[in-house]
């Protein structure tokens, strides 16, 4: 074997490690691509779900109100209370 032929066949074998380098690269890249997008996603679940409950217990704190509302007013405030109702349960 020549110069030439040495020195090919050695970038030769350096090229394929670095091909090899660069798919163990691209794989560790699309493997955390694939847990950033898992994460985005479970954090925006988790954040409709916060939204959510905190609008059940804005409604449960409301209904609460009215309740007590209901055991402190006479039978004249009866039809104020009911269009109060009525929006609440909407």
């Amino acid at each position: 074997m020549n110069l030439i032929d040495l020195m090919k066949e050695k970038l030769e074998k350096q090229l394929a490690a670095y091909d090899e380098k660069l798919e163990a690269a691209q794989a560790k890249a699309r493997a955390k691509k694939a847990e950033a997008e898992a994460s985005a996603a479970g954090a925006e679940l988790e954040e409709q779900f916060l939204t959510e409950v905190n609008a059940i217990k804005d409604k449960m704190a409301e209904g609460r109100a009215y309740l007590k509302e209901l055991g402190e007013v006479g039978e004249d405030k009866a039809d104020e209370i009911r269009s109060k109702l009525a929006r609440f349960f909407d």
